[in-house]
């Protein structure tokens, strides 16, 4: 019978990443991990594409289709494309998770608003019961904490939206801050300097494929003759094309201010966190998670900035989506780590803003 039970049981992990979407199932592993992106016909509405092929259309695509990144900074920016996409990536798994339960990691500082917005989108897609949990926890349970390690630990969570901050001890989160300083905003810093530097103008690939090859704190993480890169972009004056050479230094200096926040906000966490937590920390560390962590240096950069040990899993990046996959084969665990619907009405009423 529990073979059987086991057998039609559909229940998703999903982690609706503002760069990539992850969709996690307990028994089978990742099942998807595309790009959150989504083509969608201009006239009738209708999805024309998603995930790695959308990303190809992007910058380039014809008149007749509009490509979106419906998700901005960890929230939900464009309600209804997000619901089509969703709603396609679980087509596109299997139909048969429709209308399941679904667990969804958002970051700790989501509003009460933005929580409604993530759980609707879900539940539009085919959700029958969602669960919301927060990304920390998530992150550091697929990077191998216990429910039962009553010590605090430091979890670092850099994605492509937020960087997400927290401290997590007993299975629960001690406190957390969520950040827009991760992996888009380091792309944009890119684009900015090669902008105010060269008067160029270049694209979100383009910037994203700078700092996968020239992004290093430091010029021992770069090998001598791999230092410079040719950059073709538009020029400002007249919109021709134009190549340049970019250094990794220069590369270096365009990140530095976005590194610089992390290391902030992880001080800020620090200083909020009860004496006993942080003595905890101390001994067990921080646990990096997120494609943000890959940058070359930076694990050297936060343990020399911020004297602590730092670890990170072999694959940083499904953290947070197998975390949430671990707390489906735990429903005791979930259902008191989940985020509360019913939250008081004059918390809600803070989140909403008039403007007459």
């Amino acid at each position: 019978m529990k073979f059987i039970e086991k057998f039609f049981k559909n229940e998703l992990a999903i982690d609706l990443g503002t760069v990539n979407t992850l969709i996690y199932q307990p028994d089978r592993g990742i099942l998807l991990n595309e790009p959150s992106v989504v083509a969608i016909d201009r006239y009738n509405g209708e999805v024309v594409s998603v995930g790695h092929k959308a990303l190809k259309l992007l910058g380039r695509e014809p008149r007749s289709l509009e490509v979106h990144r419906p998700i901005r900074s960890g929230t939900i920016f464009n309600f209804e494309v997000a619901q089509k996409m969703l709603r396609t990536f679980i087509d596109k798994v299997n139909a048969q998770y429709r209308w399941g339960h679904f667990v969804v990691g958002i970051p700790g500082s989501a509003t009460a608003v933005e929580q409604r917005s993530v759980r609707d989108a879900a539940r539009d897609a085919g959700g029958r019961r969602i669960d919301l949990v927060d990304e920390g926890l998530a992150a550091g349970l697929g990077a191998g904490l216990s429910f039962d390690d009553e010590r605090a630990h430091l979890v670092v969570d850099i994605g492509g939206g937020t960087t997400n901050i927290a401290i997590v001890a007993s299975g629960g989160v001690v406190n957390s801050m969520s950040l827009k300083s991760a992996g888009n905003a380091m792309d944009e810093s890119i684009r900015d300097f090669v902008r105010s530097n060269y008067c160029l103008q270049i694209g979100e690939y383009t910037a994203e494929a700078l700092k996968r090859e020239l992004g290093a704190l430091s010029d021992e993480d770069i090998p001598a003759d791999e230092r410079k890169l040719q950059l073709v972009g538009k020029q400002l004056s007249d919109g021709s094309a134009c190549a340049v050479q970019i250094t990794a230094e220069e590369v270096r200096e365009a990140l530095e201010p976005t590194i610089n926040e992390i290391v902030t906000g992880i001080r800020r966490v620090m200083e909020e966190a009860q004496p006993e937590a942080v003595a905890d920390i101390y001994y067990s560390g921080m646990i990096l998670t997120g494609g943000g962590s890959l940058l070359k240096g930076l694990k050297s950069r936060l343990q020399s900035e911020l004297k602590l040990r730092a670890t990170m899993p072999d694959d940083p990046i499904s953290t947070v989506v197998r975390g949430a996959g671990i707390l489906l084969d735990h429903p005791e665990q979930l259902s008191r780590c989940a985020i509360p619907t019913n939250l008081p009405v004059w918390q809600e009423a803070e989140e909403l803003v008039v403007s007459w």
